[in-house]
């Protein structure tokens, strides 16, 4: 067989056949008319510009205007240090380096401001909103377009699109390689084999999640996979089973795979799928290294006393030290071998191809354009040693259920969607649809089990569902039969629905308070009401056909929702931005210290003399933080810790910021010459007790308790019942006299 050919999928049922009976369907072409190419028209030309011009517009207006968060403040000033010339080295507790190049050359072609500094995220989120267009053939003309639009009204990819971390750069990096995958799978061509490999570096040069990602899609093709050679080795197998002892039989099973992949299988016959799955896992092979540090603590490897990585309060965190540095070398030189041995025995042309364009990317980002040799090292084994120390850290502490209360918070629509789009595609065998349904509940289930839980992580779980959600409803609006629907007189649904769930609203919600003349009238006519909708609905269902009815109700109830998602981004990313009333904000720097801010540059007046304001910053608790991207550009900023060594006489800058904790040592030392300390809140986040503690019996009593209902939907629309307690932490600043007097206003 000639390289580079595909096997056949014309193979024997085997129980891995039965079980996923879309598994190893129509793996070298597309399936029941899909993966064709489609022309573009002009609606969908308009669609797409309107949707980007909204998007681009959205997440850059007022872009600048939110403090900084403490994790932004990180990546913005590490970006400014390496645009003026002080270079960068690789450090895998701020994740991947792309971040931060891309944002240097942003300030070194922009400027460095807290508005160029989101600038990058702001532009790739934008981008996002346009790859459906490149997936037509799968998701169809209205689905992509659906998937477009939900993209761009998204709460959380909208709030994280103005947000400096690398979260919606991710999202981006994996809705391309889905795209990929199946342009692969459907065409062929070596090109999307190419432009993965750009796409794997970047997100493995972004954030260390990109391991979630090419595990879970090497497990899908896997699964896609298997069964075809399964069924293969049972072939030689299953007949001389029944005649065997079961170690025998185990036995003849073990030699016949051994002696098939020895003498019966070829690489170079792989069928797309396979090839797509050897070029994932090749090429990003030796950047697993590090997860054979998993056993250090294991009966497999303790008696040797070797440290592959080093734990938590032992620096560099991640790295390997000792021996364990030789072990560490060798099974990175061992998993590279692997790899172009792999390579080389697939189709070296292209594998090379592949992985000189991946590990060019690769090594010049993590080596800052070769400045920093040593970014390979902490790359390869770091990067991921570094993640594998900080899972019993479990930063957040959130409960196991809390992406169950923050998704349905904000990502409603997509969630409500999605669930029924993944029951729907499962039963129905749509091989395309399944796959959407596993990248969706797969994701939702990594994310709920790893350790760390954070609000931005919820925007690799929105992505998935959004494109399932999306291609459903493309498909249902293509399905409807609009004559029918309009000679039955069913378009009426298009009012119908939404009346029909106002008025059941207001009915579960209503309340006797006493007027019972005026209220009981009120009640009966809901419930006439409700019902007339009801019956209307069933009628119209019947002369309109029951599938053809639901099909158009589904119109009426995403629209609704559609609205609500544009309420709740707009008002989480322009109101509350940096508020935390927001479960997305979590834990924010509170607005205190932008207006600070605008009294150092009123006080130290224009251009130079600026950066000449001395000022005393109490580094307690990470304070320096945000400050220093703040006051990157100033001469003089001090950052002593009054925490453990105590102020005793006072600084000669005219501002001095001290940690509410060491207010009385300051009070005492700064009152002849300071003012009395003014208290701003410095970071302030959402009160986690709203949700933590939660068990099944709250559960159940809270589903059957009108007043919970009442309190859950008064914050999910409003945001009630948190503001009062929002906690913070805070710090006093004192000024001189002098200080003052440059101020115009108090």
């Amino acid at each position: 067989m000639a390289t580079g050919q595909t096997i056949s999928d014309e193979q024997p049922r085997s129980l891995l056949s039965r079980l996923f009976p879309w598994a190893g369907r129509g793996l070298g072409s597309a399936d029941d008319g899909t993966g064709r190419s489609l022309g573009t028209r002009w609606w969908e030309w308009t669609s797409y510009g309107v949707l980007l011009a909204i998007a681009l517009g959205m997440r850059l207006w007022d872009l600048g205007s939110r403090a900084i968060h403490h994790d932004e403040s990180l990546h913005s000033f590490y970006s400014w240090q390496l645009s003026d010339g002080m270079g960068f080295v690789h450090n895998p507790m701020m994740h991947g380096p792309l971040q931060f190049e891309a944002n240097a050359a942003i300030f070194l072609v922009l400027g460095d401001t807290d508005y160029t500094s989101r600038l990058l995220y702001a532009v790739v989120g934008t981008a996002l909103v346009l790859l459906p267009f490149f997936f037509r053939e799968r998701l169809g003309r209205p689905g992509a377009i659906f998937v477009s639009g939900m993209l761009a009204f998204s709460p959380s990819l909208l709030y994280f699109s103005r947000f400096a971390r690398n979260d919606i750069l991710m999202a981006a990096w994996t809705l391309g390689l889905v795209i990929c995958i199946w342009r692969y799978m459907d065409e062929g061509r070596n090109r999307y084999l190419y432009v993965s490999a750009v796409l794997l570096a970047l997100a493995f040069s972004t954030k260390e999640t990109s391991y979630l990602v090419t595990a879970m899609f090497s497990l899908y093709l896997a699964f896609i996979v298997l069964p075809i050679y399964w069924s293969r080795i049972s072939q030689r197998v299953e007949v001389k089973i029944g005649e065997s002892s079961p170690p025998a039989a185990i036995g003849r099973v073990i030699s016949t795979t051994w002696s098939y992949f020895q003498n019966g299988f070829k690489l170079s016959e792989l069928n797309r799928p396979g090839a797509f799955l050897l070029v994932l896992v090749t090429l990003t092979l030796p950047l697993w290294s590090a997860a054979v540090s998993i056993f250090q603590d294991t009966a497999l490897l303790r008696w040797t006393n070797l440290t592959l990585v080093n734990p938590e309060g032992v620096s560099p965190i991640g790295a390997a030290s000792g021996g364990g540095m030789v072990i560490a070398a060798l099974v990175v030189i061992a998993f590279s071998a692997v790899s172009i041995i792999a390579g080389a025995k697939w189709r070296w042309g292209v594998w090379w191809r592949c992985a000189v364009i991946f590990y060019t990317i690769w090594v010049l980002l993590y080596t800052t354009f070769l400045t920093n040799i040593d970014g390979i090292g902490s790359g390869v084994w770091q990067g991921l040693g570094y993640w594998i120390a900080q899972q019993d850290v479990a930063r957040g502490s959130q409960p196991f259920y809390y992406y169950l209360v923050i998704t349905p918070v904000y990502e409603f629509l997509p969630l409500l969607f999605g669930i029924v789009a993944s029951v729907y595609y499962v039963r129905k065998r749509d091989r395309f649809g399944i796959f959407l349904a596993f990248w969706s509940g797969l994701t939702f289930l990594l994310y709920t089990l790893a350790t760390e839980k954070m609000p931005w992580l919820l925007v690799n779980i929105t992505v998935p569902l959004i494109v399932i959600s999306g291609r459903f409803l493309g498909e249902l609006v293509e399905s409807i039969q609009w004559r029918i629907l309009i000679r039955s007189g069913a378009v009426l649904a298009i009012v119908g629905v939404p009346l029909f769930i106002l008025a059941l609203w207001q009915l579960a919600f209503f309340e006797f308070d006493g007027a019972l003349a005026l209220e009981i009238p009120m009640f009966i006519g809901l419930l006439i009401g409700l019902g007339a909708l009801a019956a209307g609905g069933v009628f119209l269902a019947r002369r309109s056909g029951r599938r053809n009815f639901v099909s158009f109700a589904a119109v009426p109830l995403a629209l609704m929702l559609l609205v609500l998602t544009v309420r709740t981004g707009v008002i989480a990313s322009y109101k509350n931005g940096d508020t935390p009333v927001e479960m997305l904000v979590y834990t924010q720097t509170s607005p205190d210290i932008t207006r600070l801010m605008k009294q150092f540059r009123e006080a130290a007046g224009e251009g130079d003399q600026q950066a000449k304001l001395p000022i005393t910053i109490d580094q307690t608790s990470g304070f320096t933080w945000p400050w220093a991207w703040y006051l990157r550009g100033y001469e003089r900023v001090d950052y002593p810790s009054y925490a453990g060594t105590p102020l005793e006489e006072p600084p000669d800058t005219p501002v001095v910021l001290v940690h509410s904790q060491n207010r009385s040592d300051a009070d005492l030392v700064l009152e002849k010459d300071f003012t009395d300390g003014e208290l701003i809140k410095h970071r302030w986040w959402f009160p986690e007790s709203t949700y933590r503690g939660l068990t099944i019996g709250k559960v159940i009593r809270g589903a059957v308790d009108r007043q919970t209902w009442r309190a859950a939907m008064d914050y999910w629309l409003y945001r009630e019942g948190v503001r009062d307690r929002i906690g913070s932490e805070d710090a006093y600043v004192y000024f001189t006299a002098e200080f003052l007097d440059g101020l115009s206003g108090p």
